[in-house]
């Protein structure tokens, strides 16, 4: 029997959830169930939701809501302390309308723990100007659909910058609190030596341009983000948001 691959998202998530005071958890796009049940080992109260039942392994555990994502959710306003939106809003093609409804089931004052694939990374950054498509969506979408016609569930429809996930959180008054990563593939530190003077002067140039022209706001913000380590090396972007009203 082969060893397990670890899960460097789950332990990050975990991490991060370890801080927290414990409260009520609603895992949504839950999978197999690994991280609610790891969230309910450490005394959180789980939730899980998902449209695959057979795939969920707590059934006897932990409690499951079999559900369509795209839907209103069926839970009340303001009936969780967090949300777990674990690699789901890739797949998604309403996203704003999923987001909305994330809002309204969280506390005020609730968080939301929410990952997808990082493709500002240097390798996803490199592969699009080579093959034209992002790390974790690299096949077609329609020959996808085609070999797999009932597993589109499954397919990286949306990828996602950290710029527009800020916003869709903002726009939904939940505003970010921390920006994380799972995984540092330090292998990306040699083409980043390479190619780091052109992406800072770049990055410089484009400021001084704003200021210049007055246009009212700044680039520098945004590029403090951007040339994180966490961006710029991070397998997987894992942002914290709280509702704020």
């Amino acid at each position: 029997m082969g060893k397990k691959k670890r899960n460097y998202l789950l332990e990050r998530v975990l991490e991060i959830m370890r801080k927290k005071r414990r409260g009520k958890v609603l895992d949504l796009g839950c999978g197999d169930g690994d991280y609610g049940n790891s969230l309910k080992n450490m005394g959180f109260d789980v939730l899980s939701a998902d449209i695959d039942y057979d795939r969920f392994k707590y059934h006897k555990i932990i409690p499951f809501v079999r559900l369509n994502i795209d839907r209103e959710l069926p839970f009340p306003e303001g009936e969780f302390d967090y949300v777990l939106f674990i690699e789901t809003i890739e797949h998604i093609y309403n996203p704003d309308f999923v987001i909305g409804q994330i809002r309204r089931v969280l506390k005020l004052g609730g968080v939301l723990i929410l990952s997808t694939p990082n493709i500002l990374n240097l390798n996803s950054r490199l592969r699009f100007l080579f093959q034209g498509s992002f790390d974790f969506f690299r096949e077609p979408t329609l020959d996808y659909a085609r070999v797999f016609p009932g597993g589109l569930q499954n397919m990286h429809v949306i990828p996602w910058r950290y710029q527009e996930l800020e916003y869709l959180l903002y726009k939904n008054n939940i505003l970010v609190r921390g920006v994380y990563t799972d995984l540092l593939k330090h292998i990306l530190k040699f083409p980043w030596f390479m190619l780091s003077p052109m992406i800072k002067l770049s990055y410089h140039l484009k400021e001084r341009r704003t200021t210049i022209r007055n246009s009212g706001f700044s680039y520098k913000r945004i590029h403090k983000i951007l040339l994180s380590r966490e961006l710029l090396f991070g397998r997987h972007l894992i942002i914290v948001g709280e509702k704020v009203s």
